[in-house]
């Protein structure tokens, strides 16, 4: 080694300093088509988790909306009041039901506290369903109601392909529901109301349905089977007393003539 010429260590390359090596073009496409498709696949998980969560709680609004319609059509239902309304003159019960929507007076309006007489309807339109309420009625104008007249108003179900209503004869031996009731001409009130709704996201079927009994029917007012406590005591009593008199007339008639 001279003294004056360079001196090379001994880690120094003999070709010349190495420079870093890179990656190619074809690594770093693979890289980021490998890393897209973890994004897209991250995504569809996502978006598929977050379509299934907004579809449940839109499937159990509809069914707490459906439970809640259950019970307040339900209670108004059984709570009609045999009501009796002029119509031309005559003395008529008041029920008129269709297939499209029913109306009568109730003991259970949702005004007033739950207390009193309103006459509700229920009517499909624009494919809702729609709750009506009047509290202010007389018997002249409950089939031909005021235009004037307060009506409270309320949506009850909306979004749905079909509503209709149907009507039980308390004496039909075979249950024939009905499409539609009118008091005046079959002179007494169903003996229940059946709804059914089609297009339910949640029901298998797509059907859902309810039926609600009328309970002042169902114990039979308004018809020859109706008696009231007094009647039935009043009938007991004279029952008792007719028997009271025949074993008084002639006691002997057990033991013979003495004589």
């Amino acid at each position: 080694m001279s003294r004056g010429g360079p001196v090379v260590g001994r880690g120094a390359s003999r070709g010349g300093p190495r420079t870093a090596r890179g990656f190619t073009l074809v690594e770093v496409t693979l890289a980021l088509a490998i890393f897209g498709l973890l994004i897209v696949t991250a995504y569809s998980a996502f978006f598929i988790g977050h379509r299934a969560v907004v579809a449940g709680e839109r499937d159990a609004a509809t069914s707490q909306r459906l439970r809640v319609v259950s019970e307040l059509l339900g209670r108004q239902i059984r709570s009609a009041v045999y009501y009796f309304a002029r119509d031309d003159d005559d003395t008529v019960p008041f029920f008129a039901g269709g297939p499209s929507g029913v109306t009568f007076v109730t003991a259970a309006p949702q005004s007033r506290g739950g207390t009193g007489l309103a006459v509700v309807t229920y009517q499909v339109a624009d494919g809702r369903l729609i709750l009506e309420e009047r509290v202010g009625f007389s018997p002249d104008d409950l089939y031909a109601p005021p235009t004037d007249a307060r009506v409270e108003h309320a949506v009850l179900l909306s979004g749905f392909d079909a509503i209709r209503f149907e009507y039980l004869p308390h004496d039909d031996p075979e249950f024939q529901w009905q499409p539609t009731w009118d008091a005046r001409e079959e002179d007494t009130l169903p003996a229940a109301v059946r709804i059914s709704v089609d297009g339910v996201p949640f029901s298998s079927t797509g059907l859902w349905m309810h039926q609600a009994p009328l309970m002042t029917i169902s114990y039979g007012y308004g018809s020859d089977e109706f008696r009231d406590a007094d009647d039935e005591l009043d009938d007991e009593i004279a029952e008792e007393e007719e028997e009271l008199a025949d074993e008084e007339q002639d006691p002997n008639d057990d033991f013979g003539d003495s004589s």
